[in-house]
């Protein structure tokens, strides 16, 4: 799709706005339901570290403080608590790959609603400590997979012009299932006995029974039945997911000139081979600084950390830190598809960097909470087709490896018995956000308003990062170099900077 004059303003009418523009009714149905997976994300770190510092719960859990008079839960506890289950988003991104491409997107979703609903059983019948842990290590399993598949399948389903738009749908509704478990604590922190957790537990079920009363109206991703040469089925998903038949048509011969382009089936392997190594390293290495900037701290810990810092009214400022970020994110909705995908990456790395360093420099008193700076849609949109589930789970691998040992070691970096850092913790994370600052400056190219197709060409045709932004967009330029369906390495290497500059193409 050509892109129109009235993109490249910084403001237009919302008649004019891609996500209004090119979506249709169908397509804004498929984009929410297919996120209903992703809320117990934010749902469930947002209620863990409620009920870390809820009276019922540490009384129940925790050890008698005779100088503060009051339960804790002690750090072992606390770092087991969150590191364990941590390590099943770890598990589940390795398996997303493996089902997701195999079976499809869509079962690989049935496959996580069912685990969702075992796990939470298991949490909200629990009468242990260890058996809460256990229930939440097996929710984490299907929360790595909805955290490998869900980016993915949006970015497979969305227009060119609104995929960063619609991979936002996916954070939003992440911290809005945080705003709602947070909403949930405060008004339940002062209850006493097991109801006062274990209702914030149980009111998760309703997300994955959402989700499988819906997924008879969530089609299978369009791109991955072409990579099983079912093109019609994706033919007919794709006219009901565009505002006309002749894109859907387009879009259907691009992602098959772009599967001819690339003839290797997609093994774990291609992930480093020529242009493969240097979208790979992107796609990994931006969740992988995510998961050492101190989000997963600042999730699973954050009624601690205030509680440490002595401020008053914990619970609905946990709540008021909540929904400020979910603002945020609903603000920035148009961003990631008007002013683009790299300047916002390093705004939002610069405003972690400064402030981890606000926080631990104000005297190790004061804190600052910041917008966390999502990856989720390089890691979508970054890797070719054949490749994107298995970029995705890579990725988030990657992630959330980082985040467990955060998890782990955060408690005792911060114990005054430990490592005694309390608030200075900040100097760490903001250091690695210092280094991600460096890394989206010279490695993250602006892929705003290509097709993933597009992507392929200019990866292919190595093009310098701050190069990107200016490569023609929107021109269906990949069915050039396929002539009755044979591609030649050398001749995409010869005519592609002839397509760039608009020059004749040899064929």
């Amino acid at each position: 799709m050509s892109s129109t004059t009235s993109e490249n303003k910084f403001f237009t009418a919302p008649k004019e706005w891609p996500i209004y523009r090119d979506m249709t009714a169908r397509a804004w149905r498929v984009a929410l339901f297919a996120c209903l997976g992703a809320a117990i994300f934010g749902y469930d770190t947002a209620w863990w570290s409620g009920v870390l510092g809820m009276p019922a719960f540490t009384k129940a859990y925790g050890v008698y403080n005779p100088k503060t008079k009051g339960y804790t839960i002690s750090a072992p506890l606390q770092s087991s608590g969150s590191g364990i289950p941590t390590a099943g988003r770890i598990i589940g991104s390795v398996l997303t790959p493996f089902i997701a491409d195999r079976v499809g997107r869509r079962m690989c979703m049935l496959v996580m609603s069912v685990l969702f609903i075992i796990s939470i059983i298991v949490e909200v019948t629990s009468n242990s400590f260890w058996q809460i842990v256990m229930g939440r290590f097996l929710n984490y399993i299907p929360m790595g997979m909805a955290g490998a598949l869900i980016p993915v399948y949006q970015a497979e389903c969305a227009p060119p012009s609104c995929r960063g738009s619609l991979v936002t749908v996916y954070t939003w509704t992440v911290d809005a299932g945080a705003v709602l478990a947070s909403g949930i604590v405060f008004n339940t922190h002062a209850m006493t006995g097991p109801i006062a957790y274990k209702l914030v537990m149980g009111v998760q079920m309703v997300f994955p029974v959402l989700l499988l009363a819906a997924l008879p109206f969530i089609p299978e991703s369009p791109r991955w039945l072409c990579m099983k040469g079912r093109r019609e089925e994706a033919m007919i998903i794709l006219k009901d997911l565009r505002t006309s038949d002749e894109i859907a048509e387009l879009e259907v011969l691009d992602i098959e000139a772009s599967f001819e382009m690339h003839s290797s089936d997609g093994s774990w392997m291609d992930l480093f081979r020529g242009s493969n190594l240097r979208r790979t390293i992107i796609s990994v290495t931006l969740p992988t600084i995510e998961g050492w900037q101190g989000q997963s701290f600042m999730g699973n810990y954050l009624i601690v950390f205030l509680i440490s810092l002595g401020v008053k009214n914990t619970y609905l400022l946990a709540l008021l830190i909540q929904s400020t970020l979910l603002a945020m994110v609903t603000l920035s909705f148009w961003a990631p598809d008007y002013i683009g995908r790299r300047p916002m990456l390093i705004v939002g790395t610069a405003t972690m960097w400064i402030s981890m360093y606000i926080t631990a420099g104000v005297s190790g008193r004061d804190t600052t909470v910041t917008s966390d700076t999502r990856k989720q849609v390089a890691v979508a949109e970054i890797p070719t087709t054949k490749l994107r589930s298995k970029t995705g789970g890579l990725a988030y691998f990657s992630q959330q490896t980082g985040g467990l040992i955060v998890t782990f070691v955060s408690p005792y970096m911060q114990d005054a018995g430990y490592g005694n850092m309390g608030a200075y913790i900040g100097f760490f994370f903001g250091g690695i956000s210092f280094l991600g600052l460096i890394f989206v400056y010279f490695c993250f190219p602006e892929t705003k308003g290509t097709s993933v197709e597009e992507l392929d060409l200019f990866f292919d045709q190595k093009i310098p990062t701050r190069e990107f932004g200016k490569a023609r967009r929107g021109q269906h330029g990949i069915q050039e170099y396929v002539i009755e369906g044979q591609t030649h390495e050398d001749d995409v290497e010869k005519n592609v900077e002839k397509w760039e500059v608009g020059g004749p193409v040899e064929l």
